[in-house]
């Protein structure tokens, strides 16, 4: 998908960048609403003068993928916490940093937390669950 910007020739765009003009201004100079754009005709520009090898930039068409029709969903059970006795933990760490939820919704325990101080080993499975406002890890016999 070839994209036309306003019949500007890509060379002049080169020569710009070379007498020290940003992207920004180029940007204002031709009228263009993303620095993308400018980095495009940049390099078509680079390409038309023969400077770096022809590249064609058609974006895959990626074909649709059907779900195996025998597809079961896998289902997950809300842990009933009826029959479950809260117990105090046998043991209590006390870091001197707090963990909190990143950018991506994760909680990162490091080896020296997991392995040293709590005794866990590589390769243990959990169970995990909330517990009020704990969350709470307990090490599974059976992983899945």
């Amino acid at each position: 998908m070839q994209i036309e910007y306003k019949n500007i020739d890509p060379k002049l765009v080169v020569n710009e960048i070379r007498n020290g003009r940003s992207l920004e201004s180029v940007q204002k100079v031709f009228g263009l609403k993303f620095k993308s754009e400018v980095q495009d005709l940049y390099l078509k520009g680079l390409m038309e003068m023969g400077e770096i090898p022809q590249v064609e930039f058609n974006k895959p068409v990626s074909p649709k993928i059907q779900p195996p029709e025998n597809h079961e969903r896998t289902v997950f059970h809300k842990r009933d916490r009826t029959n479950t006795p809260v117990s105090n933990p046998t043991v209590i760490v006390k870091t001197g940093n707090f963990r909190t939820i990143g950018h991506s919704g994760s909680i990162t325990l490091n080896k020296a937390l997991l392995i040293e101080m709590l005794g866990f080993g590589i390769g243990d499975s959990f169970e995990i669950y909330r517990e009020d406002d704990k969350v709470v890890l307990q090490k599974s016999l059976n992983p899945i």
